[in-house]
């Protein structure tokens, strides 16, 4: 209850401030930004924003490559040397509990959370609650990182959209264009380091899934429910891909010795892939998180390992 108490102050306190803060600069300001975020949320920026909270590693580094500089985030920001340790968290890990009681109190002036973590939308609808502007951002394919880095730039008034986003365009282009594993029948797959927690994944459930279709192939898991709900060896039997590709979850080296202890087993070695030595580990800065100013790279790497 008490929690809950401090909580409702705080609130109030910010209304208040929202409140003298539109009396003060109002609609007329010098840098008046409007848009619609990825859920359809039209914000209104009445000036550009000073103490922003980015609550998602991936869009805290679009936020920068934008121009933008970052008050309050989460801990993974930190760990990956997006933000300095001189920040507010508010979450000590990649932003599933976000502690809103802090996130307020920060008295950010513009939150930007993820369409990634579900837990993130009952953040977003708290703050508009409060009238402290805030946008869900999805992004799982290049062009949502196009529209994403466009709008940040736009309300940081720098070049970063061309920089950074359509300097990319041409290649990707041309490597969709292509599509060198037309014909080629895929499995993907996230592992952490134990069954429980390896799981094939569709093109719509990763992006590097996506990617990976984008260049021709076919994902034996899409339409496969065997395969998304538990990975039936029965299933990836019958379907003999023509190529494994697997991204870490969780410690990255545990991972690699886990997968490889997998692919030693009978069934495993009896595909197609295994045999061919076609399986492929996808490196976590391209394909675990979002790459950015790098999609153009991730596509590149994965062109070039067919055959």
């Amino acid at each position: 209850m008490k929690r809950y108490c401090k909580l409702l102050a705080l609130l109030l306190a910010l209304l208040c401030l929202a409140s003298c803060n539109a009396e003060k600069n109002g609609p007329d300001g010098d840098h008046a930004i409007a848009f619609t975020d990825s859920v359809g949320y039209e914000i209104v920026l009445h000036e550009q924003p000073r103490r922003v909270a980015v609550l998602f590693s991936s869009l805290a580094e679009i936020w920068c490559l934008a121009g933008g500089e970052i008050a309050v985030t989460v801990g993974e920001t930190v760990e990956r040397g997006i933000a300095s340790d001189a920040v507010t968290l508010v979450d000590s890990g990649a932003g599933k509990a976000i502690n809103t009681e802090v996130l307020i109190a920060a008295a950010p002036d513009f939150v930007i959370t993820s369409t990634d973590i579900p837990a993130q939308a009952e953040v977003a609808a708290l703050l508009r609650e409060t009238n402290i502007p805030v946008a869900e951002m999805r992004v799982e394919t290049f062009d949502d990182y196009l529209n994403v880095l466009k709008t940040c730039a736009d309300i940081c008034g720098t070049n970063a959209y061309a920089r950074y986003g359509t300097a990319q365009q041409a290649s990707i282009g041309a490597l969709r264009e292509s599509k060198p594993l037309a014909g080629k029948n895929i499995l993907f797959i996230r592992a952490g380091s134990s069954a429980r927690s390896v799981k094939a994944k569709g093109s719509a459930d990763h992006f590097a899934a996506a990617m990976l279709s984008e260049l021709g192939a076919t994902n034996i898991a899409d339409g496969a429910s065997l395969l998304i709900d538990g990975l039936s060896m029965e299933v990836i039997l019958q379907k003999d891909p023509d190529y494994i590709f697997y991204v870490a979850m969780g410690d990255e080296t545990a991972s690699k010795a886990y997968v490889a202890e997998m692919l030693q087993e009978e069934a495993w070695q009896a595909l197609s892939a295994i045999r061919g030595e076609r399986w492929f580990y996808l490196p976590k800065e391209l394909f675990h998180y979002k790459p950015c100013d790098r999609w153009a790279e991730a596509y590149a790497y994965l062109a070039a390992l067919a055959d």
